[in-house]
């Protein structure tokens, strides 16, 4: 697999197609393929220097593009229809998943949630611990962790409730 850098200036524009209302940097067309060709799904890069961990989206149409929310925006210093300079390379470990310590400590705990949350794929593990980890607050994190972990064991997650909407 190529493990190439790629690095180019890209405006920030914003998708709004429900669901996703998010800002995003589109991908060159070369950049796009290379990292499809290469099999890349997830990426580790730099944005104006501040590094982030994201993984390639892509529209119906074939656009490729990496999204990026309001309060990374803020950090460097950046808003929609600014240019930015990015860097890419592909993440060497794509499945890795960053569940946090409040999350890390109640799965500990709760060893049916944790067989049940790791038994997720890697893309809705990294959704659920998302979510944990994106609170401010330390008590906000263990408040999530110990209700996600009770939604998990008890299969009270959205999509368990409303299975016809996978």
């Amino acid at each position: 697999m190529e493990r190439a850098e790629h690095t180019f200036a890209a405006p920030v524009l914003r998708l709004d197609e429900p669901p996703l209302r998010m800002h995003y940097v589109p991908l060159p067309a070369d950049v796009a393929e290379a990292l499809r060709a290469a099999g890349v799904r997830r990426l580790l890069c730099r944005f104006n220097g501040r590094p982030l961990k994201r993984a390639v989206q892509g529209r119906v149409g074939g656009e490729r593009f990496v999204l990026l929310n309001v309060a990374f925006l803020r950090e460097i210093g950046a808003r929609e229809g600014d240019t930015v300079v990015v860097e890419l390379r592909p993440d060497p470990d794509p499945d890795a998943i960053d569940l946090g310590e409040e999350l890390a400590i109640v799965l500990e705990q709760d060893e049916a949630a944790a067989a049940r949350f790791f038994a997720f794929t890697p893309g809705m593990q990294r959704s659920l611990a998302s979510y944990v980890t994106s609170a401010k607050r330390p008590e906000t994190r263990i408040k999530r962790a110990l209700a996600l972990a009770h939604k998990v064991r008890t299969n009270a997650l959205y999509g368990d409730r409303h299975p016809e909407k996978r």
